[in-house]
């Protein structure tokens, strides 16, 4: 199993193919490599691929900690700093395209080019995601962590969050139990607002950071009420010459995904990266 030390956690990761480095970024709140694997085969045939399971997701160990968009944006960063990555395409979907904009507000340099999908943001979007972990701190306060830890379902998406490592790892499991309830139901509180209380016009992003974007991009659309189809026509709006892809999400047309990708990779490339 290949793990990276980054910020504090160890990330379980996996990678396939050479040449220029693809970064994907899962979504949910602990999101998993594997959703991408129907695209990764194809996506490996041109580029190095690395998925990741975020730090509260599938493999990945973390301690409770909050957390804030200047983490989630920092473990992609340190993940690559730990695989000698300098510089990486980047893309995600739903809460992973936050991330992959993130990126590319924060560390332009780091960059190459992003493409978003599955764009994820507005009140449904903010308040399915905030109960997940209100649910978390509730039963908590209520009935204690082990019943959180328990009621753990990744197949059902309004189950309450908790690190999905406590499912496997009876050790990470005493652990994360042995935390006060107080405390445990602080750092849901907390991260409510770490990820939530904002100006954000797109799932942690403003206008004004969106406005910021500086390298090649390209967004393709959700149609949903938690990846509403205007909020991808207002990042491709907003951010400089970004490109447009009428495309739905990889899991849904994962040929179409990538053919659309590699095109634009090809692009970038061809261009020198502008």
């Amino acid at each position: 199993m290949a793990t990276a030390k980054v910020n504090g956690a160890e990330l379980y990761y996996e990678e396939s193919g050479s040449g220029p480095p693809i970064i994907l970024s899962p979504g949910g709140l602990q999101g998993v490599a594997s959703s991408y694997a129907p695209v990764i085969d194809t996506l490996s045939q041109e580029h190095r691929v690395v998925v990741y399971d975020r730090r509260f997701g599938g493999q990945s160990r973390s301690a409770l900690v909050v957390q804030t968009w200047d983490m989630v944006c920092d473990d992609v960063f340190g993940l690559m700093d730990a695989l000698g990555i300098e510089q990486a395409y980047l893309g995600g979907g739903s809460f992973g395209a936050a991330i992959s904009l993130g990126c590319a507000v924060r560390r332009p340099e780091r960059v190459r080019a992003i493409f978003p999908s599955n764009i994820a943001g507005g009140v449904i979007c903010d308040a399915y995601l905030a109960a997940k972990l209100f649910k978390s701190m509730d039963m908590a306060e209520n009935v204690g962590i082990g019943p959180v830890v328990d009621a753990f379902d990744p197949d059902d998406r309004f189950s309450p969050f908790s690190p999905e490592l406590a499912q496997t790892d009876p050790e990470y499991r005493k652990g994360l139990e042995a935390i006060s309830t107080e405390d445990f139901v602080q750092v849901m509180r907390d991260t409510i607002y770490a990820l939530f209380d904002g100006s954000y016009l797109t799932l942690g992003m403003t206008e004004k950071a969106l406005k910021s974007v500086s390298v090649p991009a390209m967004v393709m659309p959700g149609n949903n009420d938690v990846h509403p189809r205007r909020l991808a026509e207002a990042v491709h709006r907003l951010v400089p010459n970004c490109r447009w892809a009428e495309v739905r999400p990889h899991s849904e047309e994962p040929e179409k995904y990538t053919k659309r990708v590699l095109e634009f990779l090809a692009d970038v490339e061809a261009n020198g990266g502008g």
